[in-house]
């Protein structure tokens, strides 16, 4: 086994414990939550699909690089991991500003209609943590080379996000602060898209 694939190994380790530490804290916020206010619950339909895929994503990629023995890209190694250290920050400022608010679950309070986090990277665009989600794809997946699964990943985030994206924005809009706010600001990257 090259020390290559041993990092990416670690890599998905990594990965896998903070996605973990993310529906702890995830349960953890809601429950905090729930002690001090009214909240709903959007239903979502493709809830169990998101599960799927972060979970499918962690074990396909390391086995297509040991299965059709990916060779290493100097160019793509240098580019993902720049790509994995941004979306590494961009999750940790985002768990840091969203603080209690963060979840993986779109909840909202329709009784508390001015409190809204608008600061940091919320006060450029609407979804970071799912620009960080697609950043991950793209940077864990090309680290070696695993190309399959960087296009099948990618499209099925797209089409989870797709839905997902609708669900909560439907839900977030209600909120005059948020659409106040949020109306002018891109979802992912600031003035473009």
């Amino acid at each position: 086994m090259s020390t290559s694939y041993k990092i990416l190994l670690l890599l998905f380790c990594i990965t896998a414990i903070m996605r973990l530490s993310e529906l702890v804290l995830a349960r953890r916020n809601l429950r905090k939550r729930q002690e001090n206010e009214v909240l709903t619950e959007e239903k979502e339909f493709y809830f169990p699909f998101f599960f799927l895929l972060h979970s499918s994503f962690l074990i396909a990629v390391p086995l297509e690089v040991f299965y059709f023995q990916r060779e290493l890209s100097i160019i793509l190694l240098a580019l993902s991991t720049g790509i994995l250290c941004l979306a590494f920050i961009l999750r940790f400022h985002v768990l840091y500003i969203m603080r209690e608010n963060w979840n993986v679950r779109v909840i909202v309070n329709p009784e508390k209609t001015d409190s809204i986090v608008t600061e940091g990277i919320y006060s450029y665009i609407r979804h970071p943590n799912y620009l960080v989600v697609i950043l991950e794809i793209i940077g864990l997946s090309l680290f070696h080379s695993a190309f399959y699964s960087f296009i099948i990943f990618s499209i099925a985030n797209f089409i989870i996000l797709f839905y997902r994206i609708r669900t909560e924005e439907k839900a977030l809009f209600r909120n005059p602060a948020y659409a106040t706010h949020f109306s002018s600001k891109k979802r992912f990257i600031p003035g473009i898209f």
